[in-house]
């Protein structure tokens, strides 16, 4: 075994591990500490996007961890395993990426000083917009399903679980599906709605209605934006360029730096679905107290203000008659 090959399972072992057992925690305390304010749509939008990184962080990294780690691909000898795998990772991704885009968009709406965005921010639309949402990314991942087989080589002897498609359904997930759902669409909407979302902020009059939204509203967003262009860009210029430059003839050294690089960037993407905990957390006042709470075993008063409640009514409430002021 290479020293490269011996690097690349380090890497993937030491490296992977603490993101799948520190993600998998922190998204499970997520559901714990949004499910008393899950009537609230950011709330809700948050708690269906943890769900959803635990199933990545599983079917995506954790299988990647015992595969490349310890030799253990499980994809390589079931059928069943072979298509479900990269049909639900794929689907996972893309509901949890366009999740934490809604969220975004509906901090925007409950910042804007219009009252008829404002009442756009609502749970049965949110619920409506993330059931839709999951149908369609569920139903653009069967063709993996359909397609994903296992497939003995001769030369080598192994069976590998590949995936048996045309050149323009090969081309339209090189060139679309890869760049524009997990890059340009997520990073362009995170972007603008996190600035408007500051921007609408900045305008209203009471320190205190400022405070409350851009602590509850923005804060968690706003941090949240860098840490995913960070983990999923890297990954998406890299899978781009190998799959450019595949059929160019390349050394051996130069191969075994690009098969390490990407890992790295692998590992890296998976940071994305692991990091909402810490950021809530590292942003948070309310979410950290009720976080240290839990960990000290404390009871908590169910009544008490200062609950993990990204907007509420009370302060739509309050907005108002200020912003009428303000005019």
């Amino acid at each position: 075994m290479s020293s490269n090959t011996m690097l690349i399972r380090s890497i993937t072992i030491y490296s992977g591990l603490p993101i799948f057992i520190c993600g998998t925690l922190g998204n499970l305390l997520n559901i714990r500490f949004l499910w008393r304010t899950r009537r609230n749509p950011c709330a809700f939008i948050f708690l269906v996007s943890s769900f959803f990184n635990c199933i990545v962080l599983f079917y995506g990294l954790f299988t990647r961890i015992l595969s490349v780690g310890f030799i253990l691909d499980w994809s390589n000898t079931n059928r069943i395993w072979c298509k479900t795998r990269i049909a639900f990772t794929e689907a996972s991704f893309l509901i949890s990426i366009t999740c934490i885009c809604l969220a975004s968009i509906d901090r925007c709406l409950v910042s804007c000083r219009q009252e008829k965005y404002r009442r756009l921010s609502r749970l049965p639309l949110t619920q409506r917009a993330i059931i839709l949402i999951s149908i369609f990314w569920l139903g653009h991942s069967v063709p993996y399903i359909i397609y994903a087989e296992l497939i003995y080589s001769s030369k080598t002897g192994l069976t590998s679980c590949l995936l048996l498609i045309n050149t323009t359904y090969a081309n339209y997930l090189r060139y679309i599906a890869l760049p524009v759902y997990l890059g340009l669409f997520p990073s362009t909407i995170l972007t603008i709605t996190g600035v408007m979302t500051y921007k609408n902020t900045n305008k209203l009059q009471i320190l205190r209605q400022r405070q409350l939204i851009q602590k509850q509203l923005t804060s968690m967003m706003l941090t949240q934006i860098p840490i995913i262009l960070f983990s999923t860009l890297p990954y998406i210029i890299f899978t781009e360029y190998t799959a450019i430059t595949s059929t160019m003839i390349k050394s051996t050294s130069q191969r075994e730096i690009e098969l390490l690089l990407t890992n790295i960037v692998t590992i890296l993407f998976y940071i994305t679905f692991a990091c909402p905990f810490f950021v809530f957390f590292a942003s948070s006042t309310s979410f950290r107290q009720e976080a240290k709470m839990f960990i000290l075993c404390q009871k908590t008063n169910l009544f008490r203000t200062n609950r993990i409640q990204p907007y509420s009514k009370t302060i739509i409430k309050t907005i108002q008659p200020a912003i009428a002021k303000g005019n």
